[in-house]
């Protein structure tokens, strides 16, 4: 069994929004789609700025998962 400490969520989510940024130039995913992974994507990025990196880390994951990127 290991903890992973916030600080190791803080150090993946602007990896996430990164991949994000570049993952959603070529996706295939509905308009719809889209526009809610982006939405998913400011929140993650809201939610890691205000400390809550657990949070970010899952709506930056869910945002992904949108746009058909691996995670």
């Amino acid at each position: 069994m290991f903890l992973v400490t916030s600080s190791a969520y803080a150090k993946m989510c602007p990896k996430l929004w990164a991949q994000f940024d570049k993952d959603v130039a070529t996706t295939k995913a509905s308009a719809a789609d889209v526009k809610k992974a982006k939405e998913l994507r400011a929140e993650g990025e809201k939610l890691h700025k205000a400390g809550t990196h657990d949070k970010s880390e899952k709506a930056l994951k869910d945002a992904l998962k949108l746009i058909g990127s691996k995670v």
